[in-house]
């Protein structure tokens, strides 16, 4: 049984998802097959509870538009091999993170602000704990992850600089 929801199979015209295992309950599906079947690109929507599948008779070309509505209901679609590139799939999960804390927030959080918060919260506590070492991962490291996580994240082109951040990690 799938952990995510992913892409069983598509054509130009149809294509079949496999519900993760937390959404595979009648109201959720449900509610995923309304909000599909709202947009004018798709015909019909069809659910299997049995196999935890939603079935969408669409138009050719709209699936990345049916990924992005399903991201918006929350759900994150995989490749239709069930694994997308790796630094990809964090790029998107770390970019859903953050609107969802700032959502949450209301503005006032996001991961840009988060990560080196964190990484300076550790430095702070290793500093105290252990003073002035050189072995491990002393304090000055992680104050330098938290000032170069602060610049990357909140670098002029924010694309760039997450995937930047993301990829040396």
């Amino acid at each position: 049984m799938a952990e995510h929801t992913h892409i069983v199979s598509s054509t130009p015209r149809r294509t079949r998802i496999r519900v993760s295992r937390k959404r595979r309950n009648r109201e959720e599906m449900a509610r995923l097959a309304r909000a599909l079947e709202e947009f004018p690109y798709v015909s019909r929507v069809d659910t299997n509870l049995q196999t935890g599948t939603i079935l969408v008779h669409h138009e050719e070309g709209v699936l990345e538009d049916i990924r992005c509505r399903l991201k918006d209901l929350g759900v994150i679609l995989m490749a239709a091999t069930g694994v997308e590139v790796p630094t990809k799939w964090l790029t998107n999960a770390v970019s859903d993170l953050d609107m969802r804390i700032t959502s949450q927030t209301k503005g006032i959080l996001n991961v840009k602000l988060l990560v080196p918060l964190g990484f300076g919260a550790l430095a702070i506590l290793q500093l105290v704990r252990r003073g002035f070492q050189l072995e491990g991962a002393p304090w000055y490291i992680l104050a330098y992850f938290a000032l170069e996580s602060f610049r990357r994240l909140n670098a002029p082109d924010e694309r760039t600089a997450q995937e930047e951040l993301i990829s040396e990690i």
